[in-house]
């Protein structure tokens, strides 16, 4: 049995996931510029004083990337090693990541041309960005996600918060590891994305219809906007009343005692979400076997 002192020198929440490749450090910042391949005004009409200050910018020769939406075309570890190595370490508020589901599948581009479908050949990084086949097993799926998690923990705000979407595959992995880099007293929330759209295959056991968003914050300072969604059917109920008294709530009333009662058309939005898969005819739908619905990444953000 060990004694009191050994049990003292034990290191608080000291559990971790371990594997035979895990890396020993984070990965450090690289000094990598980026390439403009293109610049989109997306409503040139609406925005002709932002089309202005490009216009004047391109002619200098120089554009204020700090100034602009960027969607990043690339491996996202040597982004973020671009991006701390550039000043925006503890600068992000908001990351959602959408990570593979060690599922076993590729998800390359698919076309349907005069009724036959054709697989695009993937580019090299296509190939990584798209590919769900890990050779190495778990350890080869946990080789690629740790090192990024570190970098992501790096780019957040104080504030910041990091949404990681993932499955049943190895959901329960992936919590592990979070818990690790971002920490177990900085987790908020395991939100459920609830679907009864998707078509589930024939299988002798329970049929999956939802996925996890793990959602952690920087620290203990964190932003939270509540949600509210409109009820089915509106519900009347007693106005409650904080008694700082008995340091209970209690039902309000009017001058002549009766209880007050309010209508309740809204409710607040709790950890499960019952939002629909994209329907095949959804204007939004592009055939990407892995997209996700508009109304899913809106609440996130």
């Amino acid at each position: 049995m060990p004694n009191n002192n050994q049990i003292k020198r034990r290191k608080k929440d000291s559990a971790r996931l371990v594997w035979d490749s895990k890396p020993r450090r984070a990965p450090n910042p690289k000094d990598i510029e980026f390439q403009t391949a293109e610049i989109v005004i997306p409503n040139p009409h609406r925005d002709q004083a932002t089309l202005s200050m490009f216009m004047q910018d391109l002619t200098r020769q120089e554009i204020d990337k700090s100034k602009m939406s960027r969607l990043i075309w690339g491996d996202n570890l040597l982004a973020m090693q671009a991006l701390l190595a550039q000043g925006y370490e503890g600068k992000i508020n908001l990351i959602y990541i959408d990570p593979p589901f060690w599922t076993g599948e590729n998800y390359y581009a698919n076309f349907t041309i005069e009724g036959k479908q054709i697989t695009k050949e993937p580019s090299v990084i296509e190939r990584l960005a798209y590919k769900d086949i890990w050779a190495g097993g778990i350890d080869s799926f946990l080789d690629m996600l740790y090192p990024r998690l570190q970098l992501m923990k790096r780019l957040l705000a104080e504030n910041g918060s990091i949404f990681l979407h993932i499955d049943w595959h190895v959901g329960h992995y992936v919590k592990v590891v979070m818990d690790e880099i971002f920490g177990w007293e900085n987790f908020r929330n395991e939100i459920i994305w609830a679907y009864t759209n998707k078509l589930q295959g024939n299988m002798n056991q329970l049929p999956t219809a939802h996925d996890t968003i793990l959602w952690y914050s920087k620290s203990g300072k964190w932003i939270f906007n509540r949600l509210k969604e409109p009820l089915d059917k509106p519900v009347k109920t007693n106005k409650k009343i904080w008694d700082p008294a008995t340091g209970k709530f209690t039902s309000a009333k009017d001058e002549k005692g009766r209880t007050i009662y309010v209508t309740l058309t809204e409710r607040n939005i709790v950890d499960v979400w019952n939002l629909p898969y994209i329907a095949p005819n959804a204007k939004e739908r592009l055939d990407f076997p892995t997209q996700k619905p508009e109304i899913l990444i809106e609440r996130i953000l």
